[in-house]
């Protein structure tokens, strides 16, 4: 039997082919049933849009074997959804999240051309809502996941750190480049097996010596897929450096390590506290950042990380 996934009536534009069967619940005799409404290979015409908007209709469905295709449809409309303003604020946080995490999915899965650049595409995307609509910081920080696996956590911390980089200044250009740059800092772990990854119990020196090879590495996928990219570099390389030199894989000083990578590095740890591990539960933000403060104070940047805390303050409520 054929289950669905509900999908908003507002996230679909006319005259566009949505590459998957729309349906409508609707009840007949007190029993429910899904009907057919728009077949996936022809164009969802306004007439078909207007009929649903008289009869205040907003919530559709697609059958949930369809999910991805639905989700590149999003990716592909991002543009003009998160520049409607008939759209909801808190619907398009859910789509640029939900649309960001299929992406990265795709992209740590198959790390070609083609979807490193689906990831630049996207946070420029991102960037443009972030800097267009005043409340995205309230909506996206309200809906980043608890969960960790390595696509949601890079969501995450482009989430928060596009969120951040704004609030202390940084132009679109910048924060278009280093966008892109977050969302693949951990581009090399794709290399890494998933028993190390996800390991409970503490690692062995061979294998912590692998998880430190993950920023060159992913260094080198960029470079070999072909993509034309330049500051993004600065965050996957340099995203565990420390401060104090003692960080991988350069052990560089705080003078040296480029001033997004300092701001990475406390946000790609904050996360890494706040979500749900395999071998850890979720930690309180409060108690996350406490944690760096007292702990990891001589790794980080203390002017960054007094900025940070200064920043979720603003959008704990």
């Amino acid at each position: 039997m054929q289950t669905f996934f509900p999908v908003t009536l507002s996230s679909l534009k006319t005259d566009t082919i949505i590459g998957c069967d729309i349906y409508l619940l609707v009840s007949d005799n007190g029993r429910s049933r899904y009907v057919l409404y728009c077949k996936g290979d022809t164009a969802f015409e306004n007439e078909k849009r207007e009929l649903l908007v008289r009869k205040n209709v907003n919530r559709l469905f697609i059958g949930k074997d369809d999910k991805q295709k639905y989700s590149e449809y999003l990716e592909s409309n991002l543009q003009h959804i998160l520049s409607d303003e008939k759209i909801q604020p808190e619907e398009k946080a859910q789509i640029v999240y939900g649309t960001g995490t299929t992406m990265l999915h795709d992209v740590f899965k198959e790390p070609v051309h083609r979807n490193i650049v689906r990831s630049q595409a996207f946070a420029y995307n991102m960037i443009d809502y972030i800097l267009r609509d005043g409340r995205a910081a309230y909506n996206l920080l309200k809906i980043t996941s608890h969960d960790y696996y390595t696509y949601t956590h890079s969501v995450n911390v482009a989430t928060i750190g596009s969120l951040f980089a704004r609030n202390i200044g940084l132009n679109e250009k910048d924060m278009k480049s280093f966008c892109t740059g977050m969302l693949l800092h951990d581009l090399g772990k794709t290399k890494i097996s998933s028993s190390i990854l996800n390991k409970k119990g503490p690692l062995t020196d061979e294998e912590f010596g692998k998880i430190k090879m993950h920023p060159e590495t992913g260094a080198k996928i960029l470079r070999e897929s072909g993509s034309s990219f330049k500051d993004e570099y600065a965050v996957i390389l340099q995203h565990h450096e420390n401060c104090d030199g003692s960080g991988y894989p350069y052990g560089l000083k705080k003078d040296d390590i480029h001033y997004v990578a300092r701001l990475v590095h406390i946000i790609d740890i904050y996360d890494a506290l706040t979500t749900r591990r395999s071998y850890s539960p979720p930690q309180k933000p409060f108690d996350s950042l406490r944690l760096i403060k007292t702990e990891m104070y001589n790794s980080v940047d203390h002017a960054m990380l007094k900025s940070f805390i200064k920043f979720l303050g603003g959008h704990s409520g």
